[in-house]
């Protein structure tokens, strides 16, 4: 039987070499001639983000139709069907396999200090007031500024970072300017919830940047009555603005969250972005990234530390 090569362009989300080891297997695709199984084993690129696998076997002639899937001990799997051709070194169909983190690995995140956030997150920062919703709350309650924000830990400080720079991008509309001056209130790592100014209401139902969306999943605060909620129309990695009125005073306030992964199915096998139940941040970062992989304009700004 034949045989021909496969170069395989790897790295993460953010260009940058794939840290821990790699494993590609192939598999060939039911009803295709020719070809047999084969996985290169653990691998380590030592740096590199370029891979080339030799001796994939092939029907000479046609070619055989390849599952080409990379595992990693850091990321998610990444899958796709390549045709391999004889004698040749065949090229991956994506220009760029860009590896998302598996969250689950992550022990710690590396975050700009409080000091070198924009100025208009410090403000929001020193503004902020957290109540106790549930026991998981209480360790932020009577924090703000530069303690609050030491205080919130890798997932919520991630969560933070991820919720603002999508609010301030353009894909939300500038959404951001309806929280500064505002009151962060409750901050998880799958959402926030901040009074915000009433004005967001009708930007929202205005703005083509944004649809409406189903809000019966986000219970609204204690002596709050649900409005509308709203999502912003990307195909992944949607900020999704969930809206109430406190009926003693009519002030407004948000649910805020990033919703899951709707949209993205290429190579991914499993992008939902759930984690111990909950929407993870650090999944969501790599969302957010990929959604502009060249531009790279919703960056965070933090970094993973692996296990």
């Amino acid at each position: 039987m034949a045989q021909a090569s496969l170069k395989l362009p790897l790295s993460d989300v953010l260009n940058q070499p794939l840290s821990g080891k790699v494993n590609v297997t192939f598999q060939p695709n039911p009803g295709s001639a020719g070809g047999f199984s084969m996985s290169t084993g653990n691998l380590d690129l030592n740096g590199a983000t370029e891979l080339t696998v030799q001796q994939i076997e092939c029907l000479a002639g046609p070619g055989t139709l390849y599952r080409v899937s990379v595992s990693s001990t850091r990321f998610k799997t990444y899958s796709f069907f390549q045709m391999i051709m004889e004698n040749q070194m065949n090229q991956s169909p994506d220009n760029r396999i860009r590896m998302a983190v598996n969250p689950g690995k992550v022990k710690d995140i590396t975050a700009p200090t409080f000091e070198r956030l924009p100025v208009r997150h410090q403000a929001y920062l020193e503004h902020a007031a957290p109540i106790a919703l549930e026991d998981e709350d209480r360790d932020l309650v009577g924090l703000n500024g530069a303690a609050l924000y030491s205080a919130m830990g890798p997932l919520r400080k991630a969560a933070m970072l991820n919720l603002i720079t999508k609010a301030r991008h353009a894909t939300s509309g500038g959404a951001f300017r309806f929280l500064e001056g505002q009151t962060l209130l409750v901050l998880r790592q799958d959402r926030c919830f901040t009074t915000i100014d009433s004005g967001i209401e009708a930007f929202l139902s205005e703005s083509k940047k944004f649809k409406s969306a189903p809000g019966l999943l986000h219970k609204p605060l204690p002596g709050y009555e649900r409005r509308a909620s709203f999502k912003s129309r990307d195909d992944h990695a949607n900020l999704q603005i969930s809206l109430m009125r406190e009926t003693a005073t009519g002030r407004m306030a948000a649910d805020v969250d990033i919703d899951e992964a709707a949209g993205i199915e290429h190579g991914f096998e499993v992008i939902r972005n759930r984690f111990k139940g909950r929407t993870n941040p650090y999944l969501v970062r790599d969302l957010l990234i990929l959604s502009e992989p060249e531009e790279m304009t919703l960056d965070p700004g933090y970094r993973f530390v692996f296990e």
